[in-house]
Order: C-alpha cells, then sequence, then structure tokens
C-alpha cells in the first residue's frame, strides 16, 4: 500500500473508505469477497485505487430513483432500456474482478437490445455481451474528491453518458450534470442528454421529485412520462419553428 486508509462520509450521509494501491496489489486483492461488508466496491489499477463504501439510506434510494427514470424514459424515447446496477465495469485485459462500480448502469436502444438478444441465448451469452459491451449511460449519485479521473475511465471503457448528482443530507436540494464521455478526450458538459432524447438535468431533477414520492409502478412511470413528453412536445415546437416556409409556386 502507498498509504493508509482513508475515511470520510459523504454528501448524502455514506461511509466511504480511499485507499491507494499499484496494480498488481490491486489485482490480488480482487480475489477477495469485500461485498460482505461493503455494498459498492471499485477496484481501479489504473487509477490506484480502491474505494469501499456503505451506502447510506439515502444514496440508495436516489440509486433506485435513478433506476426507474431512466428504465422508462429509455423504454419510451429509444424504445429500450436495460439497467445492470452494480456491475463492475472494466477494460479488456485488465486483472478480473477488478473494474468500477458506477450506481448505476444502462443500456440503451441499440445497446439494450443486443443485450436482450444475447440473453435469448442463454446467461452464458448475456455474461459476455456484458463484458465486452460498455454501457451507453452510467449514474454517480453521490460524489466525492475520489471520483477524480472516474470520467475519463468510463470514457475509455466506451461509456457514452455520465449523469452526476449533486445533492446533500437533509435539504432537498438536487442538482445533476451531464457529461458526455469519449475515448482520449476530455468530459464535454452537455446541456441537454444525447442518449435520452434531450432529457435536461431539470428535467432529471424534477423526475427524481415526482418518482419519490410515487406509491406505485404505475404512478412513477406517469411522473417519468409526464416530463418525458413535455420534453418531446417541445422539441416539435423547436423543430416546426426552425423549419424555412416555402411559399408554393
Amino acid at each position: 500500500m502507498k498509504d493508509s486508509a482513508t475515511m470520510h462520509t459523504g454528501p448524502l450521509g455514506s461511509t466511504i473508505h480511499v485507499l491507494r494501491a499499484d496494480a498488481g496489489t490491486i489485482a490480488e486483492l480482487a480475489a477477495i469477497d469485500w461485498t460482505c461488508r461493503f455494498r459498492r466496491v471499485c477496484l481501479d489499477p489504473v487509477r490506484g485505487i480502491i474505494t469501499l463504501m456503505a451506502p447510506s439510506r439515502l444514496h440508495e434510494d436516489l440509486s433506485e430513483i435513478f433506476g426507474h427514470i431512466v428504465d422508462a424514459a429509455g423504454s419510451t424515447i429509444a424504445g429500450a432500456a436495460k439497467g445492470i446496477r452494480s456491475t463492475r465495469l472494466r477494460r479488456p485485459g485488465e486483472p478480473p474482478g477488478t473494474g468500477m462500480e458506477p450506481d448505476c448502469a444502462f443500456y440503451v436502444g441499440e445497446r439494450a437490445r443486443g443485450y436482450y438478444t444475447a440473453l435469448a441465448e442463454g446467461e452464458a451469452a448475456a455474461d459476455a455481451f456484458v463484458e465486452r459491451t460498455a454501457p451507453d449511460l452510467v449514474v454517480e449519485v453521490e460524489i466525492t474528491h475520489a471520483d477524480a479521473g472516474k470520467a475519463e475511465r468510463y470514457g475509455e471503457m466506451g461509456v457514452r453518458e455520465l449523469w452526476r448528482l449533486h445533492g446533500r443530507k437533509g435539504t432537498r436540494e438536487l442538482r445533476a450534470e451531464f457529461l458526455a464521455l469519449t475515448p482520449g478526450s476530455a468530459p464535454r458538459n452537455l446541456g441537454a442528454s444525447e442518449v435520452l432524447g434531450g432529457l435536461t438535468p431539470d428535467d432529471v431533477c424534477e423526475a427524481v421529485e415526482g418518482v419519490r414520492f410515487s406509491q406505485t409502478l404505475a404512478e412513477r412511470m406517469e411522473a417519468v412520462a409526464r416530463i418525458v413528453h413535455r420534453r418531446q412536445r417541445g422539441s416539435v415546437r423547436v423543430s416546426e419553428e426552425e423549419t424555412p416556409y416555402h411559399a408554393s409556386l
């Protein structure tokens, strides 16, 4: 180990341990079943970081809410969506058991359909698909100082977009940040999602509030559908306004 573990409390109340080690040590530590003590585990040999999180109730609540939002919005906008919640993501050739573990990860549209095609062939085919295919979208709901370089790592894996949620325990204030990811390039701030049909960070924060207080699946779906349909209607109006009028000859 390069230095001793540090422990702190995240803005949503989660307990987070951050350790630094060389790539070889991290590869060896991947043999340990860390999940018996920690629900979220990142073993990143590239950044030389081990992050062990015991997530708070609020952290898990928001992760579940984002699962509902992306599933509903992706199904409506792209025709298919598949969440792979706590799957550890790594590039081909990186040691088994290592990798990044986002709070939520999703296939949307074409990649989601590819996953279901593989699943129809069997569990081994589905596992192989996940191993070679990065999700379209990952979500991090609790941002800490250990997240430096995470966006670039996701981009190198082939993830198209990262959503980061900024919130704090004891308040209802939420702020979302969308980043477009490209291998070899710096993350690019987005005013609207390129993966999910132009949804904005404000749309997503509004959807969080709607889903949070929904007591049934139908209510959760409706809370997301209202925002998606409003955004789609707005996009149609903008498109119509931008289309030049050609008078008949």
